[in-house]
């Protein structure tokens, strides 16, 4: 197997920490789409055994990110951008929904968290750190979904989320790192809505925020960012 997993798991729960090291390999793209899958070289890279490791697989094939032919192979799944769009949208909606309903607890406090968050989006934009970028970039929209009261919305919105950060990591990839990030002046644009209170103008700038990230453009550019690493 070319990418190797390095973690040794010492702690009980196996599966659990099987699954999480080698999700979070996948996530970042230590382990890159396509990559072959052998339970014995996990198990062994791991020093586990193979049980909770075919667990643990099988826990990643129900979220899409490993794929596998009956007694042929399992491989870590390609990136699917062509059905990134509805998810987008779900995520857009939800955090819309939470803005909406929760517009007059916004004070001055939040909205300066949101301006601390989004110029630090942009330092780290600036230095090349991608992951921290996304990290950052969720903190900022997780103040969002942190106004609402409704306990349902975040655990539906960190696992849509959780299956578009491999293509996030592709797309801030693809973007030029000395220049200002897009999110970064979309967020301006929201925090201006927000802090003179205008609802509809704050909706539409996170809309908007949504809508960059996933035009034809960058489906065209990550595609052919993918088809160059494999």
């Amino acid at each position: 197997m070319e990418n190797k997993v390095n973690n040794k798991i010492k702690r009980t729960f196996v599966k659990d920490q099987a699954y999480n090291i080698l999700h979070e390999q996948i996530i970042n793209g230590t382990l890159k789409p396509y990559t072959q899958l052998k339970i014995s070289d996990l198990s062994k890279e791991l020093g586990i055994s193979r049980t909770p490791v075919r667990e643990a697989i099988l826990m990643l094939e129900n979220e899409d990110l490993v794929v596998t032919k009956a007694n042929q192979w399992t491989m870590v799944a390609p990136i699917r951008v062509d059905r990134l769009k509805d998810i987008y949208e779900l995520v857009a909606g939800l955090e819309k929904y939470a803005l909406k309903n929760n517009f007059d607890k916004i004070d001055d406090a939040f909205i300066n968290d949101l301006i601390k968050i989004n110029e630090k989006i942009k330092t780290e934009h600036m230095n090349g750190n991608i992951l921290k970028v996304i990290d950052l970039d969720n903190e900022f929209h997780d103040k969002i979904i942190g106004l609402s009261d409704n306990k349902e919305i975040k655990p539906i919105v960190d696992k849509l989320k959780n299956r578009l950060k491999r293509f996030e990591i592709c797309f801030y990839m693809a973007k030029d790192s000395h220049k200002e990030p897009s999110t970064y002046n979309e967020h301006l644009v929201m925090i201006e809505a927000i802090k003179e209170r205008k609802l509809d103008e704050a909706l539409e700038a996170l809309q908007q925020n949504w809508t960059t990230t996933i035009t034809d453009e960058s489906i065209e550019k990550i595609n052919k960012l993918i088809n160059q690493e494999n």
